[in-house]
């Protein structure tokens, strides 16, 4: 398939069309259940615009042959670098009894954070939508300074760990088919 100079590509918003949960646990981190997502936690209203940090990056093995003049390469070690997630903090607010994100991911605590993109927030898990899983350790909280006009937040630094992660390749299970 071939497509045409020109052709117009529609697009789909970010706005609204992001969601975020915390989730204690999962057995197969390539094919999260329903009923472990929903176990979880919607951090979604948390988390501050461009606050999720998660750029994976992959290093190059070096494939010199004698015999030619070209560089070869195969992929390598995969790393996840630098995680963290930026969230409203309410934290001796009057709204201190709202304040999930916080409080499940303390320092040390260790659990997966979940992302779906693409779709509203509100729209229901479902069997076959694609996923981010991250299996997490949580550092120590950084309060973040404010700024004119910003909300009290912070930053919750995270760290990868067994089993890893999936970069939108998860995908949820059927339960039909298990």
């Amino acid at each position: 398939m071939s497509m045409k100079l020109g052709t117009e590509i529609p697009g789909t918003s970010a706005e609204g069309n992001i969601t975020t949960i915390w989730v204690p646990t999962i057995k197969n981190i390539k094919a999260p259940t329903i009923a472990e997502l929903e176990a979880g936690t919607d951090i979604s209203n948390y988390v501050m615009l461009g606050g999720w940090s998660f750029e994976p990056s992959q290093d190059t093995v070096s494939d010199q042959r004698e015999n030619s003049i070209q560089d070869f390469g195969a992929p390598g070690r995969k790393s996840a670098g630098d995680i963290s997630i930026e969230v409203i903090d309410n934290t001796n607010t009057e709204h201190k009894d709202q304040n999930e994100a916080v409080t499940l991911m303390a320092e040390g605590n260790a659990g997966y954070i979940v992302r779906r993109r693409g779709m509203a927030t509100d729209a229901p898990l479902a069997a076959g939508q694609k996923l981010t899983v991250v299996s997490v350790i949580c550092g120590e909280k950084q309060v973040i300074n404010p700024d004119a006009n910003t909300m009290i937040r912070s930053k919750i630094p995270l760290f990868a760990k067994a089993p890893g992660w999936e970069s939108e390749t998860a995908v949820i299970a059927d339960p039909s088919k298990g």
